[in-house]
């Protein structure tokens, strides 16, 4: 029995007009017909969103779930529960071991395809994501949660005829439902159809006149043809509907803000700061109205912003990591440690504040100090860039075996030429040459371009072939090298007795 199990998420619609949208499995199966697969499936019920799975908060659902499962290590629903649970705080490293696991126990639903593919998404892999939604679609063909998120990724990377078979087919069978008719508006966005999409929104709002979704969307399409004034006058619509819609007042004052228009745009962020229900909201449209005076080059407007910011809301640290983020950019390196510093007295798990001190501690010297930050880090923020920046603290240190694992753990996340590089070159500082080589090879495959824009990974390259009597591989390194280095040097000198040497073993 499917068990609805995430929020359904409406965001705004962006530049690509993508709509992602989660998915709300419920209590009725698929209808499955016994005339076989050519039979036309009926609609999923309407999709209901839930607050959260479960009235327990994640801290105390977590461990309760760990307990089921370590009481009994293949409980199905317990191990459901907690992906679940992993998505909504944020850890999708979490939750594809779990998914995963899921599916070696037999247990291929359209609900477990789509937490694995949620975490995909999460993770940057859009073509596995893709791939397990295309799974959760062919199993339950009909659901509007499924279908819209598979267009959405459709949308991401650009498979725009994929995506508009799909939104089509969300619509047949969820006709009364905006959420279907948004999405495909999404599609028509995309593809630069203008007049369409919005005709698709304003069905969706027909549908649902309190809704003030529909009436942003179309403001985008409006925005897209750089039409600003029409855009403003459909934001001035929604908010009709919605007076206190942050999100709307918000979009108003970006859209102020792309006309340059200063005398409207301090007022409209301040009508967005008022609406908002806390004091992080607040301190977010602030930020966001600095951010506006920075890149516009009014420097004392913005600073006088941060600070003000850090006076009414003292114990935000955001407020603290933003301003650091301006004295830094101004090269004012030493105050913006201050406020990540003190950021991180406010919340010391902050993950914004303790990857702006690892790369702080890195640009001031001090390895040893950004290897403490950044494995706090990604201890409570495993991502990609964190464990590359770890990787290569423990490079700085000589600690190639420490590096190897975090450049892996970063790669294992996204698959990027940099950190397969810093694995194969601590492969080669540990002597593991066969593995260094190994990685050179895969690289020369996949990301040559990048290997001959960074003459040192060639040489690591060579080297690794030199040693593992790959001989005419290394010499055809070396001798690509030998150009780049300045004649009479040290480096020339010994590329040059490198290529005389293997050219004797020829």
């Amino acid at each position: 029995m499917y068990k609805e199990h995430l929020v359904l998420k409406r965001l705004a619609l962006a530049a690509s007009f993508a709509l992602a949208m989660g998915i709300a499995f419920l209590a009725t199966p698929p209808t499955v017909d016994a005339r076989g697969p050519a039979a036309t499936p009926t609609p999923t019920p309407t999709p209901a969103a839930l607050p959260t799975p479960s009235p327990e908060p994640p801290s105390i659902a977590i461990p309760r779930l760990q307990a089921r499962l370590k009481a009994n290590p293949n409980d199905q629903d317990a191990m459901t529960q907690l992906a679940i649970q992993f998505l909504n705080v944020n850890r999708p490293d979490l939750v594809y071991p779990i998914t995963q696991q899921l599916i070696k126990l037999g247990n291929k639903s359209a609900q477990v395809y789509y937490l694995d593919g949620s975490a995909m998404v999460m993770l940057g892999q859009s073509d596995r994501a893709v791939a397990d939604f295309e799974q959760a679609s062919t199993i339950d063909p009909t659901n509007l949660g499924v279908l819209s998120q598979l267009t959405d990724l459709y949308i991401r990377t650009n498979r725009l005829s994929d995506a508009e078979r799909v939104a089509h087919r969300a619509l047949t069978f969820n006709k009364t439902e905006p959420q279907a008719l948004e999405n495909l508006g999404a599609v028509y966005g995309s593809e630069g159809h203008f007049d369409d999409a919005r005709v698709q929104f304003e069905a969706a709002a027909v549908l649902d006149p309190k809704d003030t979704q529909p009436i942003t969307q179309i403001a985008r399409t409006y925005e897209a043809q750089n039409n600003i004034p029409m855009a403003l006058q459909t934001v001035d619509r929604a908010l009709k509907i919605d007076p206190s819609s942050v999100q709307t007042l918000v979009y108003k004052a970006d859209l102020y803000g792309k006309q340059h228009d200063d005398a409207h745009v301090g007022q409209a962020y301040d009508d967005a700061i008022v609406a908002a229900p806390t004091d992080s909201d607040k301190v977010a449209i602030m930020m966001r109205k600095a951010g506006y005076y920075n890149d516009s080059k009014k420097n004392l407007i913005a600073e006088g912003i941060y600070t003000d910011a850090i006076a009414k809301y003292p114990k935000v640290a955001m407020a603290y990591i933003s301003y650091g983020d301006y004295l830094a950019q101004n090269k004012q390196l030493p105050k913006a440690v201050t406020e990540w510093k003190t950021a991180l007295g406010i919340d010391k798990d902050n993950g914004p504040a303790l990857l702006r001190m690892g790369q702080a501690s890195m640009a001031s010297g001090k390895p040893n100090d950004a290897i403490g930050y950044l494995k706090h880090y990604t201890t409570v923020n495993p991502d990609a860039q964190g464990f590359a920046l770890l990787g290569q603290a423990y490079s700085y240190v000589h600690d190639y075996s420490r590096s190897r694992a975090a450049c892996a753990q970063s790669f294992g996340i996204q698959k990027a030429a940099e950190t397969l590089a810093c694995v194969g070159g601590a492969d080669f500082e540990m002597k593991n040459y066969k593995e260094s080589a190994q990685i050179f090879d895969a690289l020369m495959i996949s990301a040559k371009q990048y290997l001959q824009q960074n003459p040192l990974l060639l040489y690591i390259a060579a080297k690794s072939y030199q040693n593992t009597k790959q001989n005419v591989k290394a010499l055809g390194l070396y001798k690509a090298l030998l150009p780049l280095a300045k004649k009479g040097s040290k480096e020339y000198k010994d590329l040059a007795s490198q290529i005389a040497l293997l050219s004797k073993k020829k």
